[in-house]
């Protein structure tokens, strides 16, 4: 008889990361259990993949890594890394679209040697991608064993075995995958002999969930009670996340006694997620500001991530198209000169639907 463990799986996505657990017994959606409450960075289903590193303290993560100094009461402005998940990838370039040569001993970046050419993506000095990934996945693993899992399991998560499941990009190269199972394993991941990781792509993922969810009823708003996929069927997933995008379709290759599914075509996908909009819009105001303004520090300010700049701009980008609005005015938070012809009037910017920018050559030479 199989040993009954612990599955759970962990989202380890470019802008947020969520996780969820049940026990091998259970087998319907319902009996999962999302994680969504953080300690320290509130209530919600996902955490967002960022690290702030303190000098002689604990380093903050996700939710509360983005609050301005401002609200936590120090004056400590150290920076604020995400998107770091994407440089796990050496074979391609963090621009949209855009490919690079694949960099030769990937063992030696593995030991330690920090990638070059990141673009908008910053590392702190002397760690790798390797490392940051890992600095993160540590305080998410510490949290889910010791705030989450030893709480709802308080007398067998010790001799429970966990096997972990880990998801991925479809485009992701072996070297990218062996890179994520190497950050996961240093930051604790398998740390427990009885405990396994696997790795999973995004899309396979997602396929599974809503074909359960399908014929589970009154799940969510995807069931459909009477429909099924024949033999024969093809359908197409589409995950589009924060940092890539991938695009995979099935065919139903046997729906009796046993469901089972095959590729249609290969899988594809690209970098080009909802963050490369985000830094489409801060090469937007540089350019509106003057290309002098990067170096300023009320720059970085303005454009940190927990400021009200870039949640109000987040809060334009979530209900884009869902609404009649076509022009925002948005407080730039600092004293900056007029320029009508930039949209700039009273330290408030301009900004409408039908900018003639391109979000992605914006974030293809960011």
């Amino acid at each position: 008889m199989e040993r009954e463990r612990l599955i759970v799986a962990v989202d380890f996505g470019t802008t947020y990361s969520g996780v969820a657990f049940c026990h091998s017994t259970q087998d319907g959606l319902r009996d999962s259990e999302v994680v969504s409450s953080w300690a320290n960075n509130g209530v919600a289903p996902k955490t967002p993949t960022e690290i702030r590193y303190l000098d002689g303290k604990e380093s903050l993560w996700g939710a509360e890594a983005s609050l301005p100094c401002e609200r936590r009461q120090v004056k400590d402005a150290s920076p604020i890394y995400g998107r770091f998940k994407l440089l796990l990838d050496p074979t391609t370039s963090t621009s949209v679209y855009a490919d690079r040569p694949e960099p030769s001993n990937f063992v030696q970046r593995l030991a330690g040697l920090r990638l070059q050419d990141s673009g908008s993506i910053k590392l702190p000095p002397g760690k790798t991608a390797i490392d940051i990934s890992s600095d993160y996945l540590r305080l998410l693993y510490n949290e889910l064993m010791n705030q989450r899992l030893r709480k709802r399991y308080p007398d067998t998560l010790d001799i429970t075995p966990i096997e972990f499941v880990f998801t991925i990009p479809a485009i992701w190269s072996h070297k990218a995958q062996e890179a994520t199972r190497y950050a996961a394993e240093a930051a604790g991941f398998c740390s427990r002999p009885s405990d396994k990781l696997s790795l999973v792509s995004e899309p396979e993922a997602a396929a599974m969930f809503v074909l359960q969810a399908m014929h589970e009823k009154n799940f969510s708003r995807i069931s459909v009670q009477g429909k099924t996929l024949k033999k024969g069927e093809n359908f197409v997933i589409c995950d589009c996340g924060g940092g890539t995008v991938d695009l995979i379709s099935y065919e139903v290759e046997q729906d009796h006694p046993k469901f089972s599914l095959k590729e249609s075509v290969v899988g594809t996908g690209a970098k080009c997620g909802s963050s490369y909009i985000d830094v489409a819009f801060i090469d937007l105001l540089e350019k509106k500001l003057g290309s002098n303004c990067k170096t300023e520090g009320w720059f970085q300010k303005l454009t940190e991530r927990g400021g009200a700049l870039m949640k109000t701009f987040d809060s334009i980008k979530k209900t884009f198209g869902q609404t009649t609005n076509e022009i925002w005015f948005l407080e730039l938070g600092t004293e900056v000169p007029d320029n009508e012809e930039a949209g700039i009037v009273d330290s408030e910017l301009e900004f409408t639907a039908s900018v003639p920018f391109s979000p992605v050559e914006a974030a293809s030479t960011s």
